[in-house]
């Protein structure tokens, strides 16, 4: 029984550790038009070396489960690279965005800024 309690206990932890880990940014915040960016501190499922690094950009205004299922994946590397297919204007922003912030995403990435941290020093995209 008490086996069971720790494992209830850690998987606790871990998933609220996950959601204070884990921030939604809206066009209010990215200055990109049509789409989240889903933005994580390191990895939690193993695959860490799959992608390294990275963010993820849903379309629309909002994060939905399904639409988190279809984010297209963009690598903190530099420069950065697009796992998938974004819409023009949508593509260009990311990769502004990305390049700008690049320092930020990546100490966040690595727990060295939490979430209020982040969002205070991220630079938003200027829409031309």
């Amino acid at each position: 029984m008490r086996k069971l309690t720790d494992k209830l206990s850690a998987q606790r932890i871990v998933a609220r550790f996950q959601l204070e880990a884990m921030a939604n940014l809206r066009p209010k915040t990215t200055g990109i038009e049509g789409a989240v960016i889903w933005v994580s501190a390191g990895e939690f499922s193993g695959s860490d070396l799959q992608h390294g690094p990275r963010i993820k950009v849903v379309l629309g205004n909002k994060l939905t489960s399904e639409g988190l299922k279809d984010a297209v994946t963009v690598r903190l590397t530099t420069p950065p690279e697009i796992l998938g297919t974004l819409p023009g204007k949508i593509k260009k922003q990311v990769l502004q965005f990305v390049n700008e912030n690049r320092d930020i995403l990546l100490k966040h990435w690595n727990f060295k800024l939490d979430i209020k941290e982040m969002t205070d020093q991220l630079q938003k995209v200027q829409n031309k």
